[in-house]
């Protein structure tokens, strides 16, 4: 009897010591993983940068001896949110340029860039963010007050979708741009005299772009390392950069080999000679980077009614929209890219360009496969067009907010019967199972929450009682926190190191202070990012 007391009792206090060691405990939280199952967890284990086990609070605890502890004081953890189609490196130089957002007027335009011609030194005055649509006359602002203001200084002033800009007469002798100018896939606005009024939409722009002195240096480095905390701070472990050269992957890369740059990337390449070449070599994969996409451009955007449309814009009856490539640029690039295993993404906004660029993935595809080519927006979507998506396993890659940003103007672009199949994100999940999210960032704010909340609830998180936009098309929230994440990085081919809370994959995970599967609307509403930690170690407050 003594010795089965004994042994009861050594086995009793064997159970006290922890048998093995972590780098940290998460514990104390409700940790949503995203797996198959949708688990919830209580505790996790953290080490060498990986989970090694979720669980119950005690059985964690009891088996890990942790050099760290993390209690999340019945808060909520996910794993860290991946921004699926975003411009990261645009936003980090946008932050050195004069800042357009939300302003109410063109009056309120030219005041700003009045105020940042005195202090900024670049002999180029640049700019983005303005929109029309938010004005109360909508109208297209002129060249006329920058001309008188800065005649011998060019202006350059994108619009928030990046695809119209307004210039100054400087800017347009510098590109050789005036009233008898053509360009393929490009607008350039005139005025009843015949003459620019200063408005160049798509192609047209980049004439102008293309000469303007980039941000470089240690000054751009300073800026993309602000650009990578503000990144943390909303929650992002992860992003998209959708079009980037060659040149860029290889200063990320650099930064990111000399530990100056943490956040994790998946590099689209823009379509160009170095491209091709560095394509060669296959899929470029490290720790944080990935480079195995290229990026085109099928259309522009419907804001600027550049939008491919299949019959003329409701507000524009003689215009349905530009295509910004050949049909032959389409098909060198796909042959590219099956050729060196690199994903093709093509930018489709107008049920036109949807439609062409899905029949033409098509004919390259040749039936389902794993390939995961994407679109890029699928905005406006015919529904006879949709099955291409389930047949040839191609990725619809959509963002949430830019339905509610865009919902105060659309259906006057696309008139009542089209606007009821536009940013059909609902329809779209279904056609494959997955819809990876993105905010197009800096077109829209960086906050995974806002997008969260624009796709489950169909408004502006600053309008919580608004009228919902399209509301049959609202994602579940289970389906938007897997946008979020998981299928976040499917879309990237990274979904076995990434997107769920297991054992085995990267320890990059968010504390939040609100439950998103079960608050309410209102509570989601004011969700703050407590923490974000990368590798299992804290990178943002």
């Amino acid at each position: 009897m003594k010795k089965i007391v004994l042994l009861a009792l050594t086995a009793a206090l064997t159970g006290c010591f922890k048998s093995e060691d972590a780098d940290l405990i998460v514990h104390n939280a409700t940790i949503y993983s995203v797996d198959d199952n949708f688990t919830t967890h209580q505790a996790m284990a953290i080490r060498d940068g990986k989970i090694i086990e979720l669980g119950p609070e005690r059985e964690i605890l009891n088996r890990y001896n942790a050099k760290e502890k993390l209690d999340a004081r019945k808060m909520w953890v996910y794993p860290g949110f991946i921004d699926a189609h975003s411009h990261f490196l645009g936003y980090a130089r946008n932050k050195g340029e004069l800042a357009l957002w939300q302003i109410g007027s063109e009056a309120e335009m030219i005041e700003k860039t009045a105020a940042f011609a005195k202090t900024s030194d670049r002999h180029w005055i640049v700019g983005r963010g303005w929109d029309q649509n938010l004005w109360s006359d909508k109208q297209w602002p002129t060249r006329a007050v920058l001309d008188s203001l800065f005649p011998d200084r060019p202006v350059y002033l994108t619009r928030v979708d990046g695809h119209a800009a307004l210039v100054n007469r400087e800017a347009l002798r510098l590109a050789g741009i005036n009233s008898e100018t053509r360009i393929d896939g490009g607008s350039v606005m005139l005025d009843s005299d015949n003459q620019p009024t200063g408005i160049l939409i798509d192609r047209a722009k980049d004439k102008v772009k293309d000469i303007i002195p980039s941000i470089g240096g240690d000054l751009l480095i300073e800026l993309i390392q602000a650009a990578q905390a503000d990144c943390f701070t909303a929650g992002l472990t992860g992003v998209t950069d959708a079009g980037i050269s060659v040149k860029e992957v290889e200063l990320i890369d650099s930064l990111q080999q000399a530990g100056q740059l943490k956040l994790r990337l998946n590099a689209f390449l823009k379509p160009e000679a170095a491209s091709l070449q560095f394509m060669q070599n296959g899929p470029f994969i490290t720790e944080y980077l990935t480079a195995r996409s290229v990026k085109l451009y099928g259309d522009g955007a419907l804001g600027s009614r550049g939008a491919l449309l299949k019959k003329p814009y409701s507000d524009d009856p003689e215009n349905t929209g530009l295509a910004l490539m050949t049909d032959s640029t389409l098909a060198y690039w796909a042959e590219a890219c099956l050729a060196h295993g690199y994903q093709l993404c093509t930018h489709a906004i107008g049920d036109s360009a949807n439609a062409w660029i899905l029949t033409r993935y098509a004919d390259f595809l040749n039936g389902m496969n794993d390939l995961r080519w994407r679109i890029e927006h699928a905005q406006v979507v015919s529904p006879e067009d949709h099955h291409y998506f389930s047949d040839f396993g191609i990725i619809p890659s959509v963002q949430p907010v830019h339905g509610t940003s865009d919902g105060a103007w659309a259906e006057e672009r696309l008139g009542p019967g089209r606007i009821t199949h536009a940013y059909a994100y609902e329809s779209l999940r279904k056609t494959l199972g997955i819809l990876p999210l993105g905010t197009d960032f800096p077109v829209e704010a960086i906050s995974p929450i806002d997008n969260f909340y624009a796709a489950v609830f169909r408004k502006k998180i600053s309008d919580t009682q608004g009228v919902p936009f399209l509301p049959d098309e609202a994602l579940s929230r289970e389906s938007a926190l897997r946008g979020l994440t998981i299928w976040a990085a499917i879309a990237a081919f990274e979904e076995e190191k990434k997107g769920t809370l297991e054992p085995g994959k990267l320890a990059d995970f968010v504390l939040l202070d609100r439950d998103l599967i079960k608050a309410s609307e209102q509570e989601i509403s004011r969700t703050r990012v407590i923490a974000t930690y990368l590798n299992g170690v804290k990178v943002s407050d």
